[in-house]
């Protein structure tokens, strides 16, 4: 025990040799546990991680970054609109870099595209980074020769597959027939920034089932994922009076598609229907409650981590780590069938 200025006892930090002991286990397996723990069998990991839990233990990464030369620092990049972005995928990734024995530093990207791949190229040159991982599409001016790993969730691979739930964009399709059944055949479509794949494969797909369906699009609108947007895009939709249904690239852009509707007296879903995407934790609340598509973002979060981890360690990702969770369509009071019905 130390003793403090105040004259109260100070815990020493607990060592890895001091989670060892716990466990029943030798040093160097609490090691290998902190560097990859699918090495270790599952009842010596259960016994590693219930030391940990109980010590509170906590790695020393700067220490380790000097003994073995090893970089234990990576930074997740998230959009500048952070507003928006789905912080359950952040939680996902934060815990499974922790659970890696990583340190996790958040940046958000602003500006401009070309001071955002300035940031970009900045990052890589830091001596201390271990990797990256993007939410944010990559930047088509940046450079990226640094050597250090970059893993760009919701971008392609080099077979043009999206990768990961946030780019799948079949569940666009399923909305679109679930409203077809309900008797609409009028739609609009509200998308996301087109630099983002997960937009471009929404739009992709409503576009496709509109037209397998012998459906009508009466427009598509830009949006930026903000209500802002979806508001804008919402009094373009007041004024199209055949339109009848909405797909919104997510739900932020849906609240403000409703928000413009109820100002022009246009009431949803009597009138009209309105579909989000991300099943926000508020969507369930507000009036009327929004139908949306649900996806594990924290499992999307855990795998793009885990997919980094092993880049950074020079080891294969499971295959599994790149399986597509089933999105579902969770519909609510703003969906109902075609008026007059």
């Amino acid at each position: 025990m130390v003793q403090e200025a105040t004259g109260r006892a100070k815990t020493k930090a607990p060592t890895i040799y001091d989670v060892a002991e716990l466990a029943g286990v030798s040093h160097q397996t609490v090691s290998r546990y902190l560097k990859n723990k699918t090495a270790l069998k599952a009842s010596t990991l259960e016994r590693v991680e219930k030391a940990l839990a109980e010590l509170n233990y906590s790695p020393n990464l700067a220490a380790r970054s000097l003994r073995s030369r090893e970089r234990y620092r990576v930074v997740v990049v998230v959009p500048e609109a952070s507003l928006y972005f789905p912080a359950r995928m952040l939680s996902g990734a934060a815990g499974a870099a922790h659970a890696a024995g990583y340190r996790v530093d958040v940046v958000a990207m602003e500006g401009t595209a070309e001071a955002r791949a300035l940031q970009l190229k900045t990052l890589l040159a830091g001596e201390d980074l271990a990797g990256i991982l993007s939410f944010v599409p990559r930047p088509k001016s940046a450079v990226l020769d640094s050597g250090v790993p970059l893993v760009v969730a919701g971008e392609y691979d080099n077979k043009m597959r999206a990768r990961g739930s946030l780019a799948d964009g079949t569940a666009a399709g399923k909305i679109v027939e679930h409203l077809a059944s309900l008797g609409h055949r009028n739609f609009f479509h509200v998308a996301g920034p087109s630099a983002w794949p997960s937009a471009r494969n929404r739009k992709a797909a409503y576009e496709e089932a509109i037209a397998e369906l012998g459906l009508n699009s009466v427009g598509i609108a830009p949006g930026d994922w903000s209500p802002g947007s979806g508001y804008t895009a919402g009094k373009k939709i007041a004024a199209l009076s055949e339109v009848t249904a909405v797909v919104a690239a997510n739900d932020q852009m849906a609240i403000g598609v409703i928000r413009a509707l109820h100002e022009h007296g246009i009431s949803v879903p009597r009138d009209v229907s309105v579909f989000g995407w991300d099943d926000m934790a508020e969507s369930s609340y507000l009036v009327p409650s929004l139908s949306s598509v649900h996806m594990d973002l924290e499992a999307l979060g855990t795998r793009a981590m885990r997919e980094l981890v092993a880049r950074i360690r020079g080891t294969q990702a499971t295959p599994e780590a790149l399986i597509l969770d089933p999105m579902e369509l969770i519909v609510r009071e703003s969906v109902g069938p075609v008026r007059g019905a």
